[in-house]
């Protein structure tokens, strides 16, 4: 008898643990447990305590589950788990086509790749036509999503 109660006890505390490490293991493992204490119940007692057993176990597990997302939602030991920021953030936006036209300088050797400056501000930047050197003045030809197209000036 204390094999069968010594399994469902380590089973509920795999569930438990399940909360903070999820993965879905130690369900697995809580519930392999109760199948064995299931079937050690069955060995020893016979089918209905086994079924009613089993059964109970079932139940309590589904509400220790509902009971402890309850409970650590609005605990301070939960609070610690949850995340309450917001993560917001953008994708190298879309230049303004105000820019097209506009002169600068490349502050990197565009080859064709770089960086070039335009009124006080680096923008991510491509040679229109090969390579341009470190210092080259520059015109904006079009915008892009991620980068500006330049042309030597």
């Amino acid at each position: 008898m204390e094999l069968i109660i010594g399994l469902i006890l380590i089973a509920f505390v795999l569930f438990f643990l399940e909360i903070f490490m999820p993965g879905g293991l130690l369900a697995i493992v809580g519930g392999l447990l109760l199948l064995a204490a299931s079937w050690l119940t069955f060995d020893a007692y016979g089918i209905l305590p086994a079924a009613v057993m089993l059964f109970a176990t079932a139940v309590l597990g589904v509400v220790m589950f509902f009971v402890e997302v309850r409970l650590l939602t609005r605990s301070p030991l939960g609070k610690q788990f949850r995340l309450d920021n917001q993560i917001t953030a953008s994708v190298n936006p879309r230049e303004d086509d105000s820019l097209v036209g506009m002169s600068g300088v490349t502050l990197t050797t565009l080859a064709p790749s770089g960086k070039v400056q335009i009124q006080q501000k680096v923008y991510p930047a491509s040679a229109q036509e090969g390579y341009l050197e470190k210092g080259t003045p520059i015109s904006v030809v079009r915008s892009e999503t991620f980068k500006l197209i330049v042309a030597k000036k």
